[in-house]
């Protein structure tokens, strides 16, 4: 991809000159704050790099609308099944329209090929991070956002889509243009493009692999299936009913420190109910039995629908628990946002609560002598909250004002969401109160502090001394098995270089029968030894000796008889007047090239009679020489029968 620094605009590879302004343009791998994709979305920053892509946050340049650009990676981007996948997704996603799902605005291509989306823009912090910072949440706050999910998953499932990834870091908790809290699911349709890129890359995958998060898979992604009639909305029910146990105790119903585990304990494990799990929280039972039905391990046994799991959800909003924890709920605090605000500041208006239906108490709960479990006290601070606060938020009115025995103060709602009061709130029953139920200093060893440490994400992995000295017998192991493997190596090469020297001495006659004797040190080092009949096998023997791969270097200590006189070639005879030592050489290579080797050696010796000192004819005449030798010694084994 090539950009034009003088007008910030994106062209394919094969430009070289921007149109527009006849600038140079440069190459580039990613896209920069400020370039211009497809002459209508400016790039401002980069927000993340995921497994299919990069995602950058935008802005259209005629709306000046900030949005989400997810530009798919060159590594998958040339696979055309999953750019046809990608972009049928893409369709179907943006039939998506719910107030609960992020929204997708647009599909396009890059200059340079690679198909892109544009998604609404979504400042907030997940329930992953709320719970790491938060602890867990209070229950008619976990039942909101639950009924949200599944109204967004309810509407999706109806288009045929299925999440197949819902988790924590998938849900977005912001703000809306009227201050309240909404929950935002990311990422539709994503996780089945996922196992389609996987299949597009080799080494990512392999036969059975399975799409999603291990900590919130359901038995069914465990085992492998994927197929429509295997993989439905069920499965989608069955991991928010993990992140709703995960909400109101900050811990997870199954765990495990390696994926084999984490998937046996989703296929066998059994589930502790949240309310005998941490009944400091004030779970309702109510809830227990519905966040149990929806992980249960039988897709037949779990909610059928969204629906339904939303209409169990109201039916637990009415349980007199739940509606005295609603009643006494502080105001909510605004959702922190993250830096990628385009004015950089985060809102500071609060989250007021969603009303839920009939939070008074039922007409059975006794008015005069409520029981401890049933009634709880105002929390400390919240009557001791500064004066200056109280007037700016009155207690909105009830048509069952009448029936509360005891004053109590007005909590901190915003004065405009009507809000039902508390029935019964007798100061003499003491119960914790909020901030104590998420405050990091609360006593060592409580549910909740060690929940929220060890459970909203993986557990680390904590070494103990035996863990440490076995791994310390494992790279003793592997270091002596390395050590083991080189000597090995080693003992391997030298036989093989002894044994294609041997070969090659067996193939020429004169030295097969001189049995020579070879010895190759660890540095592969040459050495021969033996007794051949003249010097000429001396140094053929040493040429095939290097001629061997692996050989670093010969040490021949072969032996030859000296010379005769009849061994001594005749003296070249002088050089005739006329001629100069580069005719001579010239002379010389033309009789190379016509295969006289021995004219050439005539030639050659009479140009080093003229200049003794000529290096370059003496390396001429020296393979004038060994030529002459290789041809005799093929016309000898010709003439071998």
């Amino acid at each position: 991809m090539k950009y034009c620094p003088a007008c910030n605009k994106t062209y394919p590879g094969d430009y070289n000159v921007c149109p527009a302004d006849q600038t140079g343009l440069q190459n580039t791998h990613e896209f920069q704050p400020g370039m211009i994709i497809r002459n209508k979305y400016q790039i401002l920053d980069r927000i993340g790099v995921g497994g299919m892509g990069v995602v950058y946050r935008g802005r259209h340049l005629t709306f000046n609308e900030v949005c989400a650009i997810k530009i798919v990676s060159d590594a998958i981007a040339g696979d055309a099944n999953f750019l046809q996948r990608f972009q049928t997704e893409a369709v179907v996603t943006r039939k998506l329209r719910h107030p609960n799902a992020v929204r997708v605005d647009d599909f396009d291509y890059t200059e340079d090929g690679r198909p892109f989306i544009v998604m609404e823009l979504v400042e907030g912090k997940n329930i992953g991070e709320i719970l790491h910072a938060e602890g867990p949440f209070r229950v008619p706050r976990a039942l909101r956002i639950a009924s949200q999910i599944a109204s967004a998953l309810g509407v999706a499932h109806k288009l045929g889509v299925v999440h197949r990834d819902i988790k924590p870091a998938n849900i977005l908790l912001a703000t809306d243009e009227h201050g309240q809290e909404v929950a935002k699911v990311l990422d539709f349709g994503i996780a089945k493009l996922r196992e389609v890129a996987g299949e597009a890359q080799p080494g990512m995958t392999m036969t059975g692999m399975v799409v999603g998060t291990p900590l919130y898979m359901s038995p069914e992604q465990f085992m492998g299936k994927k197929a429509a009639g295997e993989i439905d909305g069920r499965t989608d029910i069955y991991s928010l009913g993990v992140v709703l146990y995960q909400m109101v105790t900050a811990q997870l119903p199954f765990d495990g420190d390696t994926p084999y585990s984490l998937m046996m304990q989703h296929m066998q494990g059994t589930v502790r109910p949240p309310h005998e799990l941490a009944p400091d929280l004030h779970i309702p039972e109510s809830l227990s039995q519905v966040i149990l039905k929806a992980i249960d391990k039988s897709r037949e046994l779990r909610f059928q629908t969204a629906e339904e799991f939303i209409a169990a959800l109201d039916e637990v909003t009415h349980d007199p628990l739940v509606e005295e924890q609603a009643a006494s709920e502080p105001a909510p605090k605004s959702i922190p946002q993250n830096d990628l605000t385009p004015s950089g500041q985060r809102p500071s208006v609060p989250v007021p609560r969603r009303t839920l239906p009939n939070l008074t108490a039922p007409p059975s709960v006794p008015v005069a002598q409520p029981s401890a479990s049933q009634v709880r006290a105002t929390p400390p601070a919240a009557q001791g909250r500064p004066s200056q606060i109280a007037p700016t938020l009155p207690m909105p009115q009830s048509s069952v004002a009448p029936k509360v025995s005891t004053p109590k103060p007005a909590p901190a709602f915003p004065a405009t969401l009507p809000m039902t009061p508390p029935a019964v709130t007798p100061p003499a029953v003491a119960a914790p109160s909020r901030s104590a139920r998420v405050n990091p200093a609360r006593p060592a060893g409580s549910a909740a502090v060690n929940s929220a440490a060890q459970h909203v994400f993986v557990p680390p992995r904590k070494f103990q001394f035996k863990q440490i000295i076995a791994l310390l017998v494992l790279l003793l192991a592997a270091v002596v098995v390395a050590g083991v493997g080189y000597v090995k190596y080693q003992a391997y090469e030298r036989v093989r270089i002894e044994n294609a020297i041997n070969a090659r001495f067996n193939a020429v006659p004169a030295l097969h029968q001189a049995e020579l004797r070879v010895f190759v040190s660890d540095q592969r080092e040459v050495t021969l030894d033996g007794k051949v009949s003249s010097k000429d096998d001396f140094i053929a023997a040493g040429d095939l000796a290097a001629s061997v791969r692996g050989v670093t270097s010969v040490v021949n200590r072969v032996e030859y008889p000296p010379a005769t006189q009849a061994d001594v070639p005749p003296a070249a005879p002088p050089a005739t007047p006329g001629e100069t030592p580069e005719s001579l050489v010239a002379e010389g290579n033309k009789s190379m090239d016509d295969g006289k080797y021995a004219d050439a050696i005539a030639s050659f010796s009479k140009a080093l009679e003229a200049d003794p000192n000529n290096q370059a004819t003496n390396d001429l005449l020296a393979r004038a020489r060994k030529a002459q030798q290789t041809e005799e010694q093929l016309l000898r084994n010709r003439r071998l029968p």
